[in-house]
């Protein structure tokens, strides 16, 4: 959650779980912003071919998609929200991706995507399982629509490590996320059946970043 994004909803903070109407086009404006650095660190993490075919969940402003179509210039990205209003903006921001077919943006939750089995090469989470309703039904989602040996990033800029959530708490009861510890996303996600589980945190950073292969 960047600075801007504070101001402008000091008394909105609802806007956070899901962006609506005038203001939440302030936030999407914000997301697309103030989240490129750290899509930029998170999405090192991965291998992303010409063809791949990978689904960000939660896309918000939309411009992650419009990132991961042109690495996957011969692939398709699909987008998903549980905010109306995000995929109407989101659809504005991609629309010539889409008259083209490389991209589809779904309003549809993360425990009931809505894809069929095996659909998708790569799935990724920027900034969203914080408001995400039970991990567990979300990582078994995923799960299900990743193809053989496809996997998961979730890529996060707040960290439950003893200390950022005592130095935030205000914000965080505000703004109503629910962080979970990096040991338990580990431990969640093998027990939704992943194969294998790679952490990284930014040196000096509360950045972090989860890979899951199916």
């Amino acid at each position: 959650m960047q600075p801007q994004d504070k101001n402008t909803l000091e008394n909105n903070w609802s806007q956070y779980r899901c962006p609506a109407g005038a203001i939440g086009k302030t936030v999407a404006a914000n997301m697309n912003k103030g989240h490129w650095d750290l899509t930029t660190w998170g999405l090192k993490h991965v291998n992303i071919k010409s063809d791949s075919v990978i689904l960000d969940v939660g896309c918000g402003g939309g411009k992650t998609i419009s990132r991961l179509a042109r690495r996957a210039n011969q692939g398709k990205v699909c987008g998903l929200d549980q905010s109306a209003d995000m995929v109407d903006y989101s659809r504005k921001i991609n629309r010539k991706l889409i008259s083209k077919n490389r991209v589809e943006i779904v309003h549809n939750s993360v425990e009931k995507t809505g894809f069929k089995d095996e659909f998708f090469d790569l799935v990724i989470a920027i900034e969203t399982y914080y408001f995400w309703n039970s991990l567990a039904d979300a990582f078994r989602e995923i799960k299900r629509i990743l193809k053989k040996e496809g996997f998961l990033l979730i890529i996060s800029e707040m960290i439950k490590d003893g200390v950022f959530e005592v130095e935030n708490a205000e914000l965080i009861a505000k703004t109503q996320v629910h962080l979970v510890p990096l040991w338990e996303m580990q431990r969640i996600l093998h027990s939704a059946g992943y194969s294998s589980i790679k952490v990284d945190r930014k040196r000096k950073s509360d950045w972090n970043a989860i890979v899951a292969k199916k």
